[in-house]
Parts: C-alpha cells; sequence; structure tokens
C-alpha cells in the first residue's frame, strides 16, 4: 500500500462523501455523459475513494468494482451503498498498477479525481488496457491545466497534499493513452471557478498554512495569471481550475 496516500486521505475520508465536487450531482452527470455507460457493462472505479462515481454509473449498468488504496475511503463507501441500497456494487482493496483481476474482466474502467496522484501512469493505463475487453472503454476526468499554470500550481498541489504526483495537460494525456493502445474518441480540457480554501482545507491543511499557498496563486505572472484569473470575493480566492474528460477505446 501507498502509505502516504492512506497517510493524507484516511483521517479525511467522511470529507469527500460531502464534498462539492468530488460528490456534486452535475460533476457526476457529467462524468457519466462522457463514459456512455451501458446497460450490460462491468465498471472498474479505480481510485474510487468514497465510491462517488462508482455509485452514480451503478443505476446504468451491470455491475461496478470500486478499487481503492485507503481502507478508510472503502468503509466510507461501503456505507454511503448500504444507506442507498445500491447492490450491483462491491468494494476491493487495490493499486491501479497493480490490478487483481484477469484479462478482460470489464467494460468500462473509469479514473476520477485520482490520476494525478498515481505514482507509475504509464503502468496505470497498461494494467487498464489488460483489464479490458477488446472494445472496452477507458475514462479519465481529472484536475489539469494548460501548462503555464499547472506548472504554477504543481507547487500548491504539493503544499497541499504530500501524496500527489502531477496534473497531466491534455495533450499530455491523449499521447499516454495512446502510448497504451488506446485510440482517443474524445478529449475536452473544461475550466471551472475555484474556491481556494474550501478545496485546500478538505484535505486536511491547517487553516494558517492557507495564505502562503494562496499567495502563489496570487502572485501569478504572464501566461500563467492569464489563465489562472485569481482574483478576492469578499476576501476569499478564486481562481480558474481546469479538468479533463477524456474518453479512450480499446481497439
Amino acid at each position: 500500500m501507498s502509505d502516504d496516500v492512506r497517510k493524507v486521505f484516511a483521517p479525511v475520508a467522511a470529507n469527500y462523501v460531502i464534498s462539492s465536487y468530488h460528490a456534486g450531482r452535475a460533476e457526476l452527470d457529467e462524468a457519466v455523459a462522457v463514459a456512455q455507460p451501458r446497460p450490460a457493462d462491468l465498471v472498474l472505479d479505480v481510485a474510487t475513494g468514497t465510491g462517488n462515481m462508482g455509485l452514480a454509473l451503478a443505476p446504468h449498468v451491470s455491475h461496478v468494482t470500486g478499487l481503492d488504496l485507503p481502507p478508510e475511503m472503502l468503509d466510507q463507501a461501503r456505507r454511503v451503498a448500504a444507506e442507498r441500497k445500491v447492490e450491483n456494487i462491491d468494494w476491493v482493496l487495490g493499486d491501479a498498477k497493480e490490478l487483481p483481476f484477469p484479462d478482460g474482466s470489464f467494460d468500462l474502467w473509469i479514473a476520477r479525481t485520482a490520476p494525478h496522484h498515481f505514482r507509475d501512469l504509464r503502468r496505470s493505463l497498461r494494467e487498464a488496457h489488460r483489464v479490458l475487453k477488446p472494445g472496452g472503454r477507458v475514462v479519465v476526468v481529472d484536475s489539469s491545466a494548460p501548462r503555464e499554470a499547472r506548472d504554477l500550481m504543481h507547487e500548491v498541489e504539493l503544499g497541499r497534499d504530500p501524496s500527489h504526483v502531477r496534473m497531466y495537460t491534455l495533450e499530455e494525456w491523449v499521447a499516454f493513452l495512446e502510448e497504451a493502445g488506446f485510440l482517443v474518441e474524445e478529449a475536452t480540457l473544461r475550466g471551472m471557478e475555484w474556491e481556494f480554501e474550501s478545496w485546500v482545507t478538505r484535505i486536511g491543511v491547517p487553516a494558517e498554512r492557507v495564505p502562503a499557498l494562496a499567495a502563489i496563486v496570487e502572485s501569478a505572472t504572464g501566461a500563467a495569471r492569464e489563465q489562472l484569473k485569481p482574483e478576492r470575493r469578499e476576501g476569499s480566492l478564486w481562481h480558474t481550475y481546469w479538468h479533463v474528460l477524456v474518453r479512450a477505446r480499446r481497439p
């Protein structure tokens, strides 16, 4: 198990059940639309966290398996599934780069708000290719940014979350998926307004550290500043934050 991932997320697991982004209905519906689920699909929701994505897909497919590293996150997912009486879903402890499933087990592999934590993204995508049936889809919805903003935000991401590895640009995602043997069908970069403090503190960053991280965003210059558009609204820092939405197919 990756100790840094568990150390970061175990104490704050419950926060992700109610997170306005991770559990937001509009955001989940958007990801479902990209995934194009089918009634007979067997789905693997990788790095499922508290199961938000898997639970959103469950009504549209035959079965969902949610996989993640921290058992505390999976405990929350089991609780929510039981409360909602969702029965076509199960939860497995495991790592994206070494999936405990036979070749050709799934029709859909999806990872939402997680791949920026993957220590070996290329290996994880090869594993996705392995466990998907021919014609199966891989879907990625994750934090991203144009290159200049991404490079500046990397310091902020590491400051709020030591398990963060790297955000990737849309162009990098397309290249990684093609390298892993997928045919990219849809690739979109979407910007959204982002409230900085709630994002930083959700993962347990002490309030006294927030100003130093905010200063990195507010001091952006050049292209990075044009992309981030930082501004104060009634004392709170807001800026633009991006996500990629990508669907690709195993030939």
